[in-house]
């Protein structure tokens, strides 16, 4: 991966709305389901740039998994981050090693996301839980999904079946839902007057966080989810949230 790309994925996982309020209900709901009492082995598969991992070291001893090379580089370089470098579908572990699994924003970049569910089970000890975030909806697929070179994005029932087959899912809902109208038009209209430049993701910065009052605007509206979702879970939105147990 480009070492200028990687730079501004780092800035963005830090400073971009969604990245600030996405980590905000992460952490809401670990703190509201993980024990508080004890040392936790986590595994984060999906590093990406390190704010995942910084987040969930609040929670107990965290190893990172990556599966892109430049990046486990950039990792180790601008955090001193230890990091493995390996894929989802063939974790370089032994059985039942971890008390906690969180793979947010990682099941839709593999092909074979059956056989994540598998590994990220063997790994994962009995009574362990997983946290999994994931896009959602087809028919908000756009070229952000193609320039991440995602293979799919879920609705719950499909996410739920996926996780089913090795877990038993305790906790499921989606978000960025408040802000879903507006940002399903915007893919609705894209797709039908496709751009003739070169594709570009949804995080391309098109002047949004050189304009802090119009990233606080978007931020602000999203923030309001991390409080609703203390007491209700939302029917659509534009990304699904799970927790599951393997029993």
């Amino acid at each position: 991966m480009d070492s200028e790309y990687l730079k501004k994925y780092y800035n963005l996982e830090r400073a971009h709305w969604w990245f600030r309020v996405r980590e905000k209900i992460f952490r809401q709901q670990l703190t509201q389901s993980l024990p508080g009492d004890k040392e936790l082995k986590i595994l984060n598969v999906g590093a990406a740039t390190g704010r995942t991992t910084e987040m969930l070291a609040d929670f107990g001893a965290v190893t990172s998994v990556e599966f892109d090379h430049d990046t486990c580089e950039f990792l180790r370089a601008k955090l001193n981050m230890e990091v493995t470098e390996a894929s989802v579908t063939a974790l370089p572990f032994a059985d039942q090693r971890f008390d906690v699994i969180c793979a947010f924003d990682v099941l839709e970049h593999v092909q074979s996301d059956e056989q994540a569910i598998k590994e990220l089970s063997r790994v994962c000890k009995s009574n362990g839980l997983i946290y999994l975030s994931c896009p959602a909806y087809s028919f908000l697929w756009s070229d952000h999904d193609r320039i991440n070179h995602h293979y799919r994005r879920y609705t719950s029932r499909s996410l739920e079946k996926l996780v089913q087959r090795e877990f038993q899912l305790q906790y499921m809902t989606y978000f960025n839902s408040i802000l879903f109208l507006p940002i399903a038009g915007y893919r609705l209209i894209q797709r039908i007057f496709p751009r003739k430049e070169v594709i570009q993701s949804d995080f391309a910065d098109h002047g949004l966080l050189s304009k802090k009052w119009l990233n606080w605007v978007f931020e602000t509206t999203f923030n309001t989810e991390v409080l609703l979702l203390r007491s209700i879970k939302f029917p659509f939105g534009i990304s699904i949230l799970v927790r599951a147990v393997k029993e």
